[in-house]
């Protein structure tokens, strides 16, 4: 009997953390942060104690109740036991949602993913550090007096720190130690194995399927446990119409096969699946039908009648072809695209683990902002004193304020919400007139609506014109014109297509508020509820 639990990413959107047991081992799909559950107690600066994180999180039921965890979190935790032992999780992007907890998970259990996931997590980390998502760990022990002795701290001594190895199973060509990682010898930190060579991964054919979504590296995974084929979509979008081939391969070559490979998904595997277990988040409600191709449209038309003004555009960098395709954009407007130190790092780390994206095409639209900070660490200090990703040299890429002052129609500056205070390093001259380009998803919760009237309170205050976003009629909530922004998630007829074609016996749908969705169309194949046996 095969046990399948949705310990979290049921009936709701995110959060995704899914347990398949057997007779031959146990996968974990997932181990992301569930922000619906996870706001209910906290917020930027109310989080959990660094030092009792997983007993924190444990408490409130924030993660799931077994023996699963790091021993220097839980050295002193009684908790049950699986009947299987793990034998790897799989990430299949690095969206937090997905991801956001799998710092936390014992060190002993291999994490599966493509060269690009693992890569850019890697990368996130180096610049953002959240214990609870890392996978460079660095083990913790009881404090002293007068630490109490139930709190876990790190050794603050360079020489003593213990960091903690962890295995990393990858699919591509590039090993992650081609990254600079920022420690001397990377044998410390992970074993590393190519997904073909892991004995784990070969005792469950697991086969890791790149598809199309809002992110690089984006993988489904199909698998098979005790003789049950299965396949977890993870997130995807639609592939693209014949008119949107045509512009995406004017982008290049790897752009098109990046947005045809969730259709290649589906061709390998259709007629082969026993279990699928897909996302749903769009099946509720109406939704934009907007392709990359046509926001490429509109975003080009709307800089070109901003002739001499300063553009802003606001997107997530790891959302590798929307750069792509400002950077178009900027090209054919006679531009430049610029962007932060920490975004141009990622860039930098892709081109690394995989040359399509390195992006020579556009290499001189490309400059970085020298920001107004007081220090800089880890990869940002090495990237500032010309030590990594130096190709163009640093003096080619760097550009000060002072010198988009001088011309500012020949800048596209991609900053988000909490980047806004770069801002102040303009004059009101300068922004006065300009354009802000909402090329990002809407807002759902109550903070991310505070959040968006204060970024509004920005624009309005310089005099930039949103686009894609405004105030609502009631002026206590935006509301969005969705011009700028597709979605990263399959539409409803490209999911009842997906699951004609795959024609799976079973359908267990998470990642959705609208799982009656699936068994209004396909009746007793669908499993609602959150824990399947098979």
């Amino acid at each position: 009997m095969i046990d399948i639990n949705i310990l979290d990413g049921h009936r709701v959107i995110g959060g995704n953390k899914i347990l398949v047991e057997g007779e031959d081992g146990a996968i974990m799909l997932d181990f992301g942060i569930n922000f619906s559950s996870w706001g209910k107690y906290f917020e930027e600066f109310l989080s959990p104690r660094s030092g009792l994180m997983v007993k924190d999180l444990l408490k409130l039921e924030l993660l799931p109740r077994f023996d699963i965890y790091r021993s220097d979190f839980t050295y002193d935790s009684d908790l049950p036991k699986l009947k299987r032992d793990i034998l790897f999780t799989f990430l299949s992007h690095v969206h937090t949602d997905h991801m956001g907890f799998v710092g936390l998970l014992k060190e002993n259990i291999p994490i599966l993913s493509s060269a690009e996931t693992l890569a850019m997590a890697i990368a996130i980390n180096e610049i953002h550090s959240e214990e609870k998502s890392r996978l460079i760990l660095e083990r913790r022990t009881p404090g002293e007096y007068p630490i109490r002795s139930d709190v876990l701290v790190k050794s603050r001594a360079k020489e003593k720190r213990e960091l903690v190895k962890r295995t990393l199973i990858y699919s591509g060509q590039n090993k992650i130690s081609a990254l600079p990682i920022s420690v001397k010898d990377i044998e410390e930190i992970f074993e590393e194995i190519n997904v073909e060579d892991s004995l784990a991964a070969n005792l469950v054919g697991a086969k890791i399927l790149p598809v199309y979504h809002s992110v690089i590296g984006s993988s489904s995974l199909y698998f098979k446990l005790d003789g049950v084929r299965f396949l977890y979509t993870g997130d995807l979008r639609d592939s693209p119409s014949p008119d949107e081939e045509r512009l995406l391969l004017e982008m290049g070559k790897n752009r098109l096969e990046l947005a045809n490979s969730t259709r290649k998904m589906i061709d390998l595997v259709k007629g082969k699946v026993d279990v699928l277990i897909v996302e749903g988040t769009r099946v509720k409600g109406s939704h934009s039908n907007i392709t990359e191709a046509t926001l490429y449209g509109n975003i080009l038309e709307e800089i070109e009648k901003s002739r001499g003004k300063l553009v802003i555009a606001d997107f997530p960098l790891r959302h590798l072809e929307r750069f792509h395709t400002f950077l178009k954009v900027a090209n054919e407007t006679g531009r430049e695209f610029v962007v932060l130190p920490k975004d141009y790092l990622l860039l930098s780390t892709m081109a690394v683990i995989n040359s399509d994206w390195k992006f020579q095409r556009y290499i001189n639209c490309i400059r970085v902002y020298h920001q107004g900070k007081s220090s800089w660490n880890g990869w940002e200090n090495k990237f500032l004193n010309g030590k990594i990703f130096n190709d163009p040299p640093l003096e080619k890429l760097i550009i000060h304020p002072s010198e988009i002052e001088k011309d500012p129609g020949s800048y596209i500056l991609n900053l988000g919400y909490f980047e806004l205070s770069n801002l102040l390093d303009f004059s009101t001259s300068t922004l006065n007139g300009g354009i802000y380009i909402h090329s990002n998803s809407e807002t759902y919760t109550e903070d991310q609506v505070i959040d968006s009237n204060r970024l509004l309170n920005w624009l309005e205050y310089f005099n930039i014109e949103p686009k894609g976003i405004e105030r609502g009629e009631d002026k206590t909530k935006p509301s969005f014109t969705g011009n700028y922004h597709a979605s990263g998630h399959i539409s409803p007829e490209g999911l009842e297509n997906l699951i004609e074609e795959v024609n799976p016996a079973i359908i267990i749908p998470v990642h959705s508020e609208s799982p009656e969705w699936f068994s209004e169309r396909w009746k007793e194949k669908v499993r609602l509820d959150h824990e399947v046996y098979i």
